[in-house]
């Protein structure tokens, strides 16, 4: 009787942080696209050392995209696993991901090339269906429930 052999799967633990940030009376979302536009999503990154879970959102979305944006409130964090190759041996990934509503302060998207192909704003309903990730639409969602333009965003309205 044969034994089976057992692979070892090397884990790694990533948090990071990113934002859902809208913009206008009619809500814009500011998202980031990978993989010859294949991939629709929020920026975020990984939480430096002593950095809070807002700071890094703040700094993230800045870098990303260029755009300014003021934290608003925390939406939640989500968890998922994913597997990568590390010099042909696997690893399993475990990410949490810490969301914030982000509102709008200033800049035209331009990507960090190095990152993301293309950053842009794109009309909530429309964001809604091309996001790639069920995480990240609910996390638009929850977003769009707490949105009070009036208050929070800084972007002039359309045709102003």
């Amino acid at each position: 009787m044969r034994r089976k052999r057992q692979v070892r799967v090397a884990r790694k633990r990533v948090v990071s942080a990113g934002g859902v940030v809208l913009r206008g009376r009619v809500p814009e979302v500011l998202v980031v696209s990978l993989k010859e536009g294949r991939v629709v999503t929020l920026p975020k990154g990984q939480v430096e050392p002593g950095e809070r879970y807002p700071e890094t959102a703040v700094r993230e979305v800045r870098e990303e995209t260029g755009v300014e944006a003021a934290v608003v409130s925390p939406l939640g964090k989500v968890r998922y696993y994913f597997t990568v190759r590390n010099g042909g041996e696997p690893v399993t990934v475990s990410k949490e991901v810490h969301y914030f509503l982000m509102a709008y302060r200033g800049g035209e998207p331009r990507p960090q090339l190095t990152e993301v192909e293309e950053a842009f704003f794109l009309p909530a309903s429309e964001a809604l269906e091309r996001l790639s990730y069920p995480n990240e639409r609910e996390m638009l969602l929850k977003a769009l429930a707490r949105w009070r333009p009036c208050r929070q965003d800084s972007s002039p309205e359309p045709g102003a």
